[in-house]
């Protein structure tokens, strides 16, 4: 069965900075398309909805997307983590949501472990360094129960592209071409905002972020797409699944040698014999 957002609050907090004047339409498009996203990541991992009974949002915001996913899912418990306070306490008193406050250190944050049918990150990865996607990544895997899906965002080839064609500008311009730079070279590139020296901008290609996800036991990879929400942000989806144990030892180097020098052996010995053919 498929999910539906019908009947979504128009209800919005005055704190609310991700509703602008005069843009109030694309407020509530940005959280369809999140919700049209979880959807389509659902479906590419064979969950039906009937199987979402809680639901974990971090960051919340003040509920751009919850409120679809309260709507979708009336019955399921929902989780809203952020740490803007005023945030989680609005998503509290507005969607019923239990308000867990985030913390910048993963490890600090109150989650259960093996709790959650449905993670939703939106928008928050985009603005960590590489050593913080590994925590947070971390513990997306830890409080996802076996069979629950993580839905998350990144920014990839479209927004360094409107990155690098001025459209969305870094500055200063040496930052942008730092980032940029490494984005190109390693497949990831971050750098802090101005005033800050925890939270920033990250570009990182699917390659990249795939090998993130590699590194987590149980996590299949089930679901990817590119500028798939907002029109900028990638969107890829995870399955915990405790049969998916696909590590293996890395083949040792003497091994590899020894099979190099074979291959080399029987390649002069058959271009030997050709020639003698000849």
């Amino acid at each position: 069965m498929i999910a539906t957002s019908a009947d979504v609050s128009r209800d919005v907090s005055p704190n609310d900075e991700m509703y602008v004047a005069g843009r109030e339409s694309h407020y509530f498009q940005a959280g369809q398309s999140a919700f049209d996203c979880i959807n389509c990541s659902l479906q590419a991992a064979q969950v039906p909805a009937e199987n979402i009974h809680r639901i974990l949002d971090l960051p919340c915001g003040h509920g751009r997307v919850m409120r679809h996913l309260k709507a979708a899912f009336p019955d399921a418990e929902i989780t809203a983590c952020d740490l803007l306070r005023d945030g989680v306490d609005y998503c509290a008193a507005t969607f019923g949501a239990i308000p867990v406050y985030s913390d910048e250190n993963p490890q600090k944050i109150q989650l259960d472990s093996d709790a959650f049918d449905l993670i939703w990150v939106g928008s928050l990865l985009t603005h960590l360094d590489a050593h913080r996607w590994t925590q947070f990544l971390e513990l997306f895997r830890r409080t996802l129960r076996p069979g629950g899906t993580l839905v998350f965002s990144a920014h990839g080839r479209r927004a360094y592209d409107l990155t690098r064609r001025g459209v969305t500008p870094i500055q200063p311009y040496w930052q942008q071409t730092a980032t940029l730079y490494a984005y190109e070279r390693t497949g990831f590139g971050y750098c802090n905002y101005p005033n800050s020296k925890s939270y920033g901008n990250s570009f990182s290609t699917p390659a990249w972020v795939s090998k993130q996800l590699e590194k987590l036991s149980q996590m299949r990879i089930v679901h990817f797409s590119e500028a798939a929400w907002d029109d900028n942000q990638d969107v890829y989806a995870a399955l915990r699944d405790p049969d998916w144990q696909v590590t293996h030892p890395n083949i040792p180097t003497l091994t590899r040698l020894r099979q190099s020098l074979r291959l080399k052996h029987r390649y002069r010995s058959l271009r030997a014999q050709i020639l003698y053919k000849h």
